[in-house]
């Protein structure tokens, strides 16, 4: 009796092993490593962008007075395209109104933090780290809102300035800055979302706790 006990109990214990660890509506998922790999380095390669525009917006808010060659060359296209010409001085206005606004220094400020955030998510979700996607996630969020709002300064300062082209060129901007943050934000919680790349995430915790409990075994 006790030899068939032993070995009902091993049975059961290989049974159980047997079962994986994460299963979702009674179904077992089977992890995905390459799909969170492949979503951090498109990330990664987004929040150097977003570096670049945080840098540049930047530039443009420590700039008092636009050279004129540079006024020049911006208006030359939009100026081409229209009968009532926008003027040096009418460019510089909206530059002084757009930097007064506070437009460009939030714009800056916001989409440094976000890609700075997203940078830093982008590499810890391609060590397969759970905090990638959440710390990305954070970040979209917050050049979202900076983005959004600091775009909407810009776009009244050109509004009150400019015409034309140029106009509306501004207030494609700002759509395309919030379509771009949903965007990445979207990427980054992906892994988040799908079970089977949520299935590949682990904590940071994890390694050290192994290798504790493998030195306790020793």
């Amino acid at each position: 009796m006790t030899e068939k006990k032993f070995d009902f109990s091993i049975i059961m214990e290989d049974d159980n092993d047997a079962v994986p660890d994460d299963i979702w509506g009674g179904v077992p998922v089977r992890e995905d490593r390459k799909g969170p790999k492949t979503i951090a380095i498109l990330i990664f390669i987004g929040g150097l962008m977003i570096l670049f525009q945080a840098y540049s917006d930047f530039q443009s808010h420590s700039l008092e007075d636009i050279p004129a060659s540079e006024v020049d060359r911006l208006l030359e296209a939009p100026n081409s395209q229209t009968d009532t010409p926008i003027t040096n001085e009418e460019y510089q206005q909206f530059h002084d109104d757009a930097r007064e606004s506070g437009g460009y220094l939030i714009r800056s400020i916001g989409l440094f933090i976000s890609g700075t955030l997203i940078t830093i998510g982008s590499i810890n979700l391609f060590r397969l780290l759970k905090s990638g996607p959440k710390i990305a996630t954070t970040g979209a969020g917050i050049g979202f809102i900076a983005g959004l709002y600091g775009s909407h300064l810009i776009r009244i300062a050109s509004d009150e300035n400019l015409s034309g082209a140029l106009l509306l060129t501004y207030e494609i901007f700002t759509y395309l800055c919030g379509t771009c943050m949903f965007l990445c934000g979207a990427f980054s919680a992906l892994p988040l979302i799908n079970a089977r790349a949520r299935a590949a995430l682990r904590d940071g915790s994890s390694k050290k706790v192994e290798l504790q409990s493998n030195e306790s075994e020793e």
